[in-house]
């Protein structure tokens, strides 16, 4: 069994010494090799052990049914067979396993189609390897997928890395806190950072995880930056800089070293050389947090948690929930999160409806239009693990009991999905009334949560919140109880209205509350995050405190002032266009919509009202406060403002804009996510849209240019080894339409070298619109 607290040498870059020892075509599946020229693979993995690698990739990056069909099985097989004869007893063999090249969700493919196809490769190899490298992941919902496949279906250890830009997120949003505490506690045994930058770029985020995750780090970064010299790709960064670069990603503590894009065997020997022994980590901070795909909350003092999203007395959320209305239980979520709530409880438990399709979807909506973790609230462990399947962050579950039936059936739940976990102080036997039961059952309950495997800081007890008004003392007795069970060091959560039911002027009570809860050391406060802010009276304090007379001083209090009200909040009415788009709620847009076109043309609908949404989203996503999914998820929303439209323009017979766009990834090049997004931004601007789909030929490329000129064209490459036949298709097409302005991009694509072919660099969907509008005015 490989130990990963040693000092552990991985291999550097396979794809690029493949294809130079193999003669491929451009665009030929490097996988395929391991089949078709096994010798070669061979002399790649031996010629890393030669220098010194302690643990070999198989040669099956991107060897998933998506990509290789029917073949996938016997090419993964072959490719460990040829791995572990190339180790033989002096290093380890982990399957390599790269992302699908999909998006995950609306416009790609489902959670249980890629669940699928990263099973089928588990099977397929049947822990003939020693470890399983999950690597290069961008997009958190696809490194945690193929995690669970990985748990699921093979018994191996499993060390998982992602990929980020310069700005230190992955393409997706992604930070590398963020990424950390998402996985860390999902039974990963080596965590780390991949591909994308050199390792001086690389650096400080090597430190932000070693920072945010008691696990073993690993650091593969590229030999530097991709350039393209004479047709040939070529790094900046030399052996001796990156070894000396690498030495620094060392002292931090981190002793799982390899290479990545433009690293040699030369390079992994030289590192070996120059690291000899083992870096001593350091302390590890241990701290509380929640996290979401794109930010973490760290509970470093009272945070609060939204609690509108629940049905429970709100007429119009259960309407909403029997319906199917779910752009009103987001626009809760979202009104909620600008209100200033840290966290969102998420509640949809309503007798006459689907309790778990409801969750699925209320979290699966909320991740792509909030940026705030969510706490899965639900009384069924099959609810729970539903929502934690397809929740993309480090969740909060509300909650287990001191029942042995719960504890055996929510806390495996929260060990598995990295969950951490409220703990409701009651029992079989009710909710003790004394200060004394409910710590008991509190400490007993962390008690169980260490020994399932989570640990302190991912305990929250709930001392419960009663009624005052029902039970005289249950403020001072919750308090209280929150007091001592601060003192184990567990954490502490509790839901602040409860204790002013049957009360008038209830969020006074609610606010003098919460001062004495967190007074106490509250870290968790379930309360509308409107109402935080609001003054207590003393009134209200003597009230909880159970003084005497106080109740009825409390009441005349409220009767006297209630008809001096606050200014009443404006209703709610039909979201705008920009809060609705911006928001990523379709309905709500696609209902603003239809409402303007009964006031003005389709035309002046979508420039004065749907363009100048889209605008304002571009914004939000270039100044880095929205991110990746959001923006597809306003595009979606988008999209359903501009079918009401076509309709309107149908029925009165107005033509459509002839500015059209064609767009293609290129020859040999199967990858189309960021082509997809591109394509999906870009139609709800108006343009006319010719998608030619992925691995598209230079020919059919001119063809559809002839069918659609005048037209701009788009083309895309992830791959260094399909950036050529970008060139050559721009070659092709300018020999019968010199003038078409061409606009690349694509993971491998620079400025420097887009002008190089001819072509406008676009480094995103909201740069392509740019340059769209610049292009046909």
């Amino acid at each position: 069994m490989i130990d990963f607290s040693g000092k552990i040498i991985l291999d550097g870059a396979t794809g690029s010494l493949l294809t130079e020892r193999s003669g491929a075509p451009a665009g030929y599946r490097l996988e395929r090799l391991n089949i078709e020229d096994p010798e070669t693979v061979f002399s790649v993995h031996r010629d890393y052990v030669d220098a010194g690698s302690n643990v070999i990739y198989t040669n099956t990056f991107g060897a998933n049914p998506l990509k290789l069909g029917d073949d996938t099985a016997k090419i993964v097989r072959a490719a460990t067979e040829i791995a572990r004869k190339a180790a033989g007893d002096r290093a380890y063999v982990a399957l390599d396993i790269g992302p699908l090249g999909k998006l995950i969700g609306e416009g790609g493919i489902s959670f249980d189609e890629a669940y699928e196809n990263y099973a089928a490769i588990m099977c397929a190899a049947n822990d003939a390897t020693d470890l399983i490298a999950i690597e290069t992941m961008t997009d958190i919902a696809d490194a945690r997928i193929a995690l669970l496949a990985a748990k699921e279906n093979s018994s191996l250890p499993v060390m998982l890395s992602m990929s980020f830009e310069a700005g230190g997120r992955s393409a997706f949003g992604t930070d590398v806190e963020s990424f950390a505490r998402i996985i860390s506690g999902m039974g990963v045994s080596a965590i780390g950072i991949n591909c994308s930058l050199g390792p001086m770029e690389m650096l400080p985020m090597a430190k932000k995880l070693v920072e945010s995750t008691p696990l073993p780090v690993f650091i593969k970064p590229n030999a530097g930056m991709p350039r393209f010299e004479n047709g040939r790709t070529v790094y900046d960064i030399g052996i001796g800089e990156f070894c000396s670069a690498m030495e620094k990603i060392h002292s931090l503590g981190i002793n799982i070293l390899g290479g990545c894009c433009g690293t040699t065997p030369d390079y992994i020997r030289m590192m070996n050389e120059r690291i000899k022994d083992v870096a001593p980590r350091p302390e590890y901070k241990k701290v509380r947090a929640l996290s979401c795909a794109t930010s973490t909350v760290i509970v470093d003092g009272m945070k609060v948690v939204g609690e509108r999203i629940n049905p429970t007395g709100k007429k119009l959320f259960q309407k909403a929930l029997r319906e199917g209305d779910f752009d009103y239980i987001l626009a809760q979520g979202i009104e909620q999160s600008q209100s200033g709530a840290d966290i969102l409880d998420v509640n949809v438990g309503l007798n006459g409806t689907d309790e778990k399709a409801n969750m699925v979807r209320v979290v699966e909506g909320l991740q792509k239009v909030v940026s705030r973790p969510l706490v899965i609230d639900s009384s069924s462990p099959e609810v729970l693990e539903a929502a934690l399947r397809r929740y993309n962050g480090k969740a909060l579950i509300n909650s287990v009991n001191g029942k042995q039936s719960s504890i055996d059936a929510v806390l495996p739940l929260a060990k598995k999905y990295g969950a951490a976990v409220v703990c409701l102080a009651l029992d079989e036997n009710g909710i003790p009334d004394s200060i004394e039961g409910r710590v008991a059952i509190g400490k007993r309950l962390a008690d169980e949560c260490l020994k399932a495997g989570i640990a302190i800081e991912d305990v929250y007890v709930d001392t419960l919140t009663m009624a005052e008004s029902a039970q005289k003392g249950s403020a001072v007795c919750t308090v209280g109880a929150l007091g001592e069970i601060k003192k184990t060091g567990a954490g502490s959560i509790l839901g602040v209205s409860n204790i002013s039911f049957g009360m008038p002027r209830r969020e006074d009570i609610n606010a003098c509350f919460l001062a004495m809860a967190k007074e106490a050391g509250l870290d968790l406060a379930i309360i509308n995050p409107s109402l935080v802010n609001i003054k207590s009276s003393d009134y209200a304090r003597d009230f909880l405190l159970g003084k005497e007379g106080a109740t009825d001083a409390y009441i005349a209090y409220a009767a006297k002032t209630d008809s001096v009200k606050a200014e009443e909040l404006a209703p709610e009415g039909a979201p705008d266009m920009t809060r609705a788009i911006v928001g990523g709620m379709g309905g709500a847009a696609r209902e603003t919509a239809e409402r303007l076109l009964k006031e003005m043309p389709p035309l002046d609908v979508a420039a004065k009202h749907i363009i100048p949404a889209l605008d304002r989203v571009g914004e939000l996503y270039e100044s880095g406060k929205i991110f990746l999914p959001q923006l597809i998820a306003a595009a979606d929303s988008a999209k359903q403002a501009f079918a009401a439209l076509e309709e309107k323009m149908k029925e009165g017979g107005i033509k459509e804009s002839d500015n059209r766009f064609v767009i293609a990834t290129v020859k040999g090049d199967i990858h189309d996510i960021g082509k997809n997004i591109v394509k999906a931004v870009v139609s709800n601007y108006g343009y006319k849209v010719t998608d030619l789909g992925r691995d598209v030929d230079h020919m059919v490329v001119l063809d559809a240019v002839e069918k659609n000129y005048p037209c701009v064209l788009g083309l895309s490459a992830l791959m260094t080894t399909t950036a050529q036949n970008m060139a050559e298709t721009i070659a092709l097409v300018r020999e019968k339409y010199p003038d078409i302005p061409v606009l690349v991009g694509g993971a491998v694509i620079t400025p420097e070298y887009a002008e190089s072919i001819g072509g406008i660099y676009c480094k995103d969907a909201n740069a392509t619109v740019k340059e769209l509008k610049k292009i046909f005015g």
